[in-house]
């Protein structure tokens, strides 16, 4: 065998020995067997938990296959409930009642109810870190009340209930806090910040039943050791959102410095920075917040060509953005919990720092932390109209 034929031999081995060594998909499951979990509810109940997992159904996702007809009939997904002693007991129960393997590979989003999350999320946190399939990025939610509630609420302009909620975190309506974030937090001392949710009832012309119940958002709601401590106003949480960033598309009123009149402006974009200073015991925090803002509409006779009263404008978006997130550090700080995680910055910037704080972190941000936000907004379009639109009055 000459040199450049064992060579060959060689490679070939090499490459196709590995093979022997596989056993094959011996324990995968086929999609057709299994339930993919969408939405997760949980409630407190006398018995430990109450377990409710939302799942599209396959035999009603596709025309000609629901009644053997060309047209969809009923909702494309259902509810089951189950209760246990804890998660995984209901989750059990849950199984053992349907025909295919329930998978958490595509679950969007978890809401809690209320009573449960005052007694705290820490069971539910470690269910999530624990199960493999379970994505990170999951958003978590905190119902008004039940978060069973949330199954009587009709579909009107999506198909499936998830996307309402994921609605919510894409455009930013209010904070979007996912596993990942709660996570992160507990390694924290638990302290964090979740969207709360409403509903309420509303006429809707379009149903037959014109009284029909509405799922919405309604402020936020503080964590303190994993357990809801208390909430805070959409008008608080609109701050809190501005302090991390997370101000997208909002608009915001301000009056004129000519004749008090509002103009409305939408805010583009936000960034937001945080920097701790330690200065012997004195510990701040610097919010350095930046914005883009662009004119939407004006009732004022202001003379928009003019650079001086641009810069007035500004200054007052500044100041009405920086009472909102003071009044979110306020809340903050009189309820002892740190929802924006600064410790976690203390610690990235001055880990010698923290480890000595660390103990007694709840009171020292309490009592002796300052935080100072620094905004910086710039009105970067004002429109075509350099003048605002009025109507000459003739005889």
């Amino acid at each position: 065998m000459s040199v450049r034929e064992c060579h060959k031999s060689i490679i070939f081995l090499v490459a196709f020995l590995p093979l022997i060594f596989l056993t094959g998909c011996w324990s995968s499951v086929e999609l057709n067997n299994r339930s993919f979990v969408r939405i997760i509810l949980l409630d407190k109940s006398k018995e430990g938990i109450e377990l409710t997992l939302s799942f599209p159904l396959p035999n009603r996702l596709i025309p000609g296959q629901s009644g053997g007809t060309g047209g969809l009939t009923g909702t494309p997904y259902t509810y089951i409930t189950k209760t246990g002693h804890d998660i995984g007991e209901a989750y059990r129960l849950i199984q053992s009642d349907i025909s295919r393997a329930i998978t958490f590979g595509q679950t969007s989003v978890v809401v809690v109810g209320r009573e449960l999350a005052k007694d705290g999320i820490g069971e539910i946190l470690e269910f999530i870190s624990r199960e493999p399939r379970f994505h990170i990025n999951t958003n978590l939610y905190v119902a008004p009340g039940k978060a069973k509630e949330i199954t009587s609420i009709p579909i009107i302009f999506e198909r499936f209930p998830v996307d309402i909620l994921l609605a919510y975190e894409r455009d930013l309506v209010t904070i979007d806090t996912t596993a990942k974030d709660c996570l992160v937090a507990s390694y924290y001392g638990g302290d964090m910040i979740l969207p709360l949710l409403k509903v309420e009832t509303k006429e809707i012309p379009s149903e037959k039943n014109k009284e029909q119940k509405w799922l919405g958002t309604n402020g936020a709601a503080i964590f303190r050791q994993g357990k809801l401590k208390t909430t805070l106003t959409t008008y608080e949480m609109r701050g809190a959102m501005w302090i991390l960033g997370k101000m997208k598309d909002a608009e915001i009123s301000v009056a004129s410095p000519t004749d008090g009149k509002p103009l409305n402006f939408m805010i583009n974009q936000s960034h937001s920075r945080i920097r701790p200073v330690i200065s012997g015991d004195q510990i701040v925090f610097h919010i350095d917040c930046k914005a883009d803002a662009s004119l939407i509409s004006s009732q004022s006779n202001l003379p928009l060509q003019d650079p001086n009263q641009i810069k007035k404008l500004e200054q007052s978006l500044v100041d009405l953005v920086e009472i909102r997130m003071k009044k979110a550090i306020e809340r903050s700080k009189n309820d002892g919990a740190d929802i924006f995680q600064l410790s976690s910055y203390l610690d990235w910037y001055d880990p010698p720092a923290w480890k000595k704080l660390a103990p007694h972190w709840r009171e020292e941000y309490r009592q002796r932390v300052k935080v100072l936000p620094h905004v910086s907004i710039t009105i970067k379009r004002l429109g075509t109209m350099k003048d605002p639109v009025r109507f000459q009055m003739t005889e």
